[in-house]
């Protein structure tokens, strides 16, 4: 069985601060969670005006950059979703099958993913906390569903999140045993599925990908949260049955 690879974007550096930063690849999640921005320091006037133009660019944009990352706040709907996750997620722990999920619906721009993303942020950090020495576990995946995805598309997406090596001739069979066996060794408790609507369930490819991520709901021990574009493209599409439905936040 392969396992995930984890490594962990090195300080100070910009060559993979791109790839770091996506919340689809286990070193961007991690990132993601452990990261606390702290204002920058707000210097005095007379020792702004002492530094050289490249010292004040440098001032700048440490400013500008802190400003960019628009921290998120905590509204009513997205401590509604935490609180309805924790609770879906206090349920499923001693299920043996028939594991509820959560769909997060609503027009697009609203802030769905916001809200999925800081649920599952709130869970690895709840995980780390009851689990302090746990650092090789991987308690949230997320994926995000690509257009007119396939079964196997689908698969590739866990294993990508995961670090598993995967060669273009892969087998199927041989993914899926990979994926599954590595969430279940990292306890992996919730699984994150963004843009699913990208599952056309009119196409046989679709349907496929439906019933993979159905059989994955089936084989990994974890609740499963996902976000259509709407509930009409959310029924047939949730790879487990559906116990509560949150409208989309407001961005």
């Amino acid at each position: 069985m392969s396992s995930p690879a984890v490594s962990a974007a090195p300080p100070g550096t910009t060559d993979d601060e791109s790839r770091h930063r996506q919340l689809t690849v286990l070193a961007g999640w991690r990132r993601f969670v452990d990261e606390e921005p702290a204002p920058p320091e707000l210097l005095p006037d007379r020792q702004w005006r002492r530094l050289s133009d490249a010292g004040r660019l440098a001032y700048d944009e440490d400013r500008l950059n802190h400003h960019s990352r628009l921290l998120v706040v905590a509204t009513p709907v997205i401590r509604k979703v935490i609180t309805e996750g924790r609770r879906l997620s206090y349920l499923n722990r001693n299920a043996d099958s028939g594991r509820c999920g959560l769909i997060l619906s609503g027009p697009a721009r609203t802030g769905k993913t916001t809200a999925l993303t800081q649920l599952g942020k709130t869970l690895e950090v709840i995980h780390r906390q009851r689990h302090p020495r746990s650092g090789t576990d991987i308690p949230v995946l997320y994926i995000t569903v690509p257009p007119a995805a396939t079964a196997k598309m689908i698969a590739v997406e866990f294993a990508r999140f995961l670090g598993l090596p995967v060669i273009r001739r892969a087998n199927l069979t041989d993914i899926i045993e990979s994926v599954c066996g590595v969430c279940t060794d990292t306890r992996t408790g919730l699984v994150a599925v963004d843009e699913i609507h990208n599952v056309s369930l009119a196409t046989r490819p679709g349907a496929e990908a439906s019933d993979m991520l159905k059989y994955f709901s089936e084989r990994i021990p974890a609740t499963y949260l996902s976000t259509p574009a709407s509930m009409s493209s959310a029924t047939d599409c949730c790879p487990a049955p559906a116990a509560s439905r949150s409208p989309g936040a407001s961005a």
